[in-house]
């Protein structure tokens, strides 16, 4: 088998959807973003190719965030500033290595394996520990749609 057919750093699977419909597309886009970098480190691509490919998987994870705390926020989940400051942590830490790995005092493989670590833990643990939550929320009729601007 060659790299192209089946070396993805994370393989997404079913066991990984929260019932969260968009959130389980934006968890599927983060985790292709970064399989895009692994593949991308793996071929040696340009560094600015992966620059742009970190820029992504920063960018689209801020979104994905804005999106899990709108939703959190309008169904008054009890542990909301708990799980935003998981957020905030996410963000701090991956600059940090990626900092690192420019500056030459860290590796590419430890900034790939904190990615595939802290995501699958955090949809697997702390995004599921509110998934019952939200659908009962849904299921419940209170969520209004709210026209802003």
């Amino acid at each position: 088998m060659t790299y192209e057919q089946g070396n993805l750093l994370i393989v997404w699977h079913d066991s990984n959807l929260t019932g969260i419909n968009i959130l389980d597309e934006e968890h599927r886009g983060i985790v292709s973003i970064i399989n895009a970098l692994h593949y991308s480190l793996f071929v040696r691509k340009n560094d600015a190719l992966l620059h742009s490919i970190v820029e992504m998987i920063m960018g689209y994870s801020k979104i994905h965030f804005e999106t899990e705390m709108e939703l959190l926020k309008d169904s008054d989940y009890p542990r909301r500033l708990e799980h935003h400051g998981l957020h905030e942590q996410l963000i701090a830490e991956s600059d940090r290595i990626f900092q690192e790995c420019l500056h030459g005092s860290g590796d590419s493989n430890s900034y790939l394996k904190f990615l595939k670590d802290w995501w699958l833990v955090h949809i697997n643990r702390e995004d599921k520990a509110y998934s019952g939550h939200l659908l009962e929320y849904f299921r419940s009729g209170q969520r209004v749609i709210i026209k802003r601007g």
